[in-house]
């Protein structure tokens, strides 16, 4: 099966309490993003989705959660959807836009990752900080 944006959930791992909030300000590189550049927990403007159930469960650990969304819930409250699709397009050579980067082997190792865990991101660069947790908390709900 193909996932569709209009109908298809999307999946986060996160705490089990809540979403991490993403910092609207942070550096919007996706490929610091993608390979954790600064380690887990860094600023970053994104939220990392996956199209499968299974991969958000590997992320959010022994103690975490999933929490699910729809490409529609997140384009109303104002986040901007990026698909694997265009993630893919831009993770080519030493990137494109947003992805560009100095090292061709770490885009390379940045859109396999993408890849493997059907990645998507949501982008909150321009959501006012002090919206930004009510944002989050209207976007996700827990899953199963």
């Amino acid at each position: 099966m193909t996932w569709k944006a209009s109908r298809d959930p999307l999946f986060r791992g996160d705490d089990r309490s809540a979403v991490k909030l993403p910092t609207p300000g942070a550096d919007r590189n996706m490929v610091r993003h993608v390979l954790f550049i600064d380690g887990p927990g860094r600023p970053s403007p994104y939220l990392s989705t996956s199209e499968e159930w299974s991969t958000a469960r590997r992320f959010a650990g022994s103690h975490g959660a999933v929490w699910e969304t729809t490409v529609s819930l997140a384009v109303t409250h104002d986040a901007r959807h990026i698909p694997r699709k265009e993630l893919l397009s831009l993770m080519r050579g030493t990137g494109r836009g947003l992805a560009a980067w100095n090292s061709a082997v770490e885009v390379a190792q940045a859109r396999r990752y993408v890849e493997e865990w059907d990645e998507h991101l949501l982008d909150f660069h321009a959501t006012q900080p002090e919206r930004i947790r009510s944002v989050v908390d209207a976007i996700f709900r827990r899953a199963r």
